[in-house]
């Protein structure tokens, strides 16, 4: 099967100046760039001079944390904004690898009970999602630093530190999983109770990912009121061990500008003496699971010790008043294990359904009828300096989001189905060019994650392509050379065409 896509801009994902051009697929792979006005293609596209660029790579996406790779697995919001490979397993959670069978540590994003887990290590899974051969972009995956972890502890109910026999169980699991393909290792710091996790730990641990050549990922242990301190901690860390690292969701929280604006100029300070990265998204809302509003005071790894105090009125008390004062007609109940009904209503909504008056005591309420098991989303960044940081050569870009294709909801959030056309039209009004603004969602992801034969359009590349035009409308995807989405629609014989990507150490 030949395709020929004729008269385009191209934007061939390294940066460059782009040009007119003619691009020429056969099977899966670009087989030739130039001017054919006389071959003769299975299928003609005429781009009428529109942009033609390399697949977009969503850097950090949680279609695995809220299981939609598996209910959705086309992954259709992703496709259609012209992200053809996904990076999944961030934050210290992942899929794989799995020792027990379990995937309680899901819980507050997902029913887990429906999902059939036939792997243990990173090799099984990867092979099982192989077997399907129904995933719409390409896929790679980190390996969770909580989930290992947790696995050989066997899920404590009280945080300790590894003993040295852990550490080397840990460091061997680690080692193994990127063997059979993980891109590297995530952690997330700022969960509870792992914003404990020690120096030494990480250090030993990411000597292996470095001599496996994998990358670090990291959710900070405070994005705040300490994230200097944080960032400083992640800058030594990437500097000793000489790891690549990204920082995850790079967010500037309202009232805490100052303190974001002085960490991303440590970033950028530091960038020629260490490849140290962070990824963010267009919009200024935050998906925040509920259970992190919990005041330390009651803070516990076993959530029904938790709901047991605040079921008890003099807690309940005091917890309402450590509790942020929202705006609830623009929060948005964004997912509900369990409760489904929920999805996409406002609390405001969900306060006059139960006849409740006092703003925190909506909150509560629903911490309490959803057993701590939900996900909010509310506006709680800056939006000029989310711009800022979109400059930023430091900057990839993410959805920070799962695929909403098929779940019930009545409201779905921009960054699932618009991050990337959003990233590229608010970019292009603050003057970043089209090709640098292209180099950072392919060529230089695929750069870090290593990834052999993507990211860019030349001769002998995978054939992941978008066209869009001059208004970021995206109009046509490929992965590896199938036509998935055709006038900006999923195209109807599209049943799968991304390829599961394995880590070459």
């Amino acid at each position: 099967m030949t395709t020929l896509i004729k008269n385009v801009i191209l934007i061939d994902g390294s940066g460059r100046s782009s040009h007119k051009a003619d691009v020429l697929v056969r099977d899966k792979k670009i087989i030739a760039i130039g001017s054919f006005p006389s071959y003769k293609a299975d299928k003609v596209i005429l781009g009428n001079e529109s942009y033609l660029a390399p697949g977009f790579i969503d850097f950090n996406n949680t279609s695995d944390r809220y299981l939609t790779l598996f209910s959705s697995p086309l992954c259709k919001d992703f496709l259609k904004q012209g992200v053809t490979t996904i990076l999944i397993g961030h934050c210290g959670f992942s899929l794989a690898p799995n020792l027990y069978g379990s995937l309680n540590h899901l819980w507050s994003w997902s029913k887990t009970n429906h999902i059939n887990l036939d792997w243990k290590g990173v090799g099984e899974f990867l092979n099982s999602l192989e077997k399907q051969g129904k995933i719409g972009p390409n896929l790679a995956t980190l390996v969770g630093h909580r989930v290992i972890r947790e696995d050989i502890m066997k899920n404590p109910q009280t945080f300790r530190d590894l003993t040295a026999n852990e550490i080397r169980v840990f460091r061997f699991i680690l080692s193994q999983s990127l063997k059979e393909g993980a891109f590297g290792m995530s952690a997330g710091l700022g969960y509870y109770p792992y914003q404990n996790i020690s120096y030494y730990e990480l250090r030993a641990l990411l000597d292996i990912v470095k001599q496996l050549k994998g990358i670090f990922t990291v959710h900070l242990k405070d994005e705040k009121r300490f994230i200097i301190d944080s960032v400083k901690e992640i800058l030594r860390l990437a500097q000793e061990i000489g790891i690549v690292t990204v920082i995850s969701h790079l967010r500037p929280f309202l009232g805490f500008e100052e303190n974001f604006n002085q960490a991303l100029s440590l970033i950028e300070e530091k960038s020629n003496q260490v490849e140290v990265y962070f990824d963010v998204n267009p919009f200024d809302l935050s998906a925040v699971p509920i259970d992190n509003f919990i005041p330390e005071s009651i803070k516990n790894a076993d959530r029904e010790l938790i709901l047991e105090k605040l079921d008890d009125s003099k807690i309940a008390k005091e917890v309402k008043k450590l509790l942020p004062s929202l705006k609830l007609e623009e929060v948005v109940i964004l997912n509900a294990p369990g409760l489904e009904k929920l999805n996409g209503k406002t609390l405001k909504e969900f306060a006059s359904n139960r006849n409740l008056k006092e703003e925190k005591e909506v909150l509560l309420s629903l911490m309490k009828e959803t057993r701590l098991r939900a996900v909010i989303l509310y506006r709680n960044l800056n939006d000029s300096e989310i711009e800022k940081s979109l400059l930023s050569s430091r900057s990839l870009i993410s959805s920070n989001s799962p695929n909403f294709d098929d779940l019930p909801l009545t409201f779905k959030p921009e960054r699932a189905f618009k991050s990337f056309p959003a990233f590229l039209k608010k970019t292009s009004s603050l003057g970043l060019s089209i090709e640098k603004a292209i180099y950072k969602i392919s060529g230089l992801p695929a750069k870090i994650l290593k990834l052999e034969k993507r990211g860019m359009i030349s001769d002998g590349y995978f054939a992941d392509l978008v066209i869009f035009n001059k208004d970021f409308e995206i109009k046509t995807v490929f992965v590896n050379g199938q036509i998935a989405v055709d006038e900006g629609e999923l195209n109807p014989n599209f049943k799968g065409g991304g390829e599961v990507l394995r880590h070459r150490p």
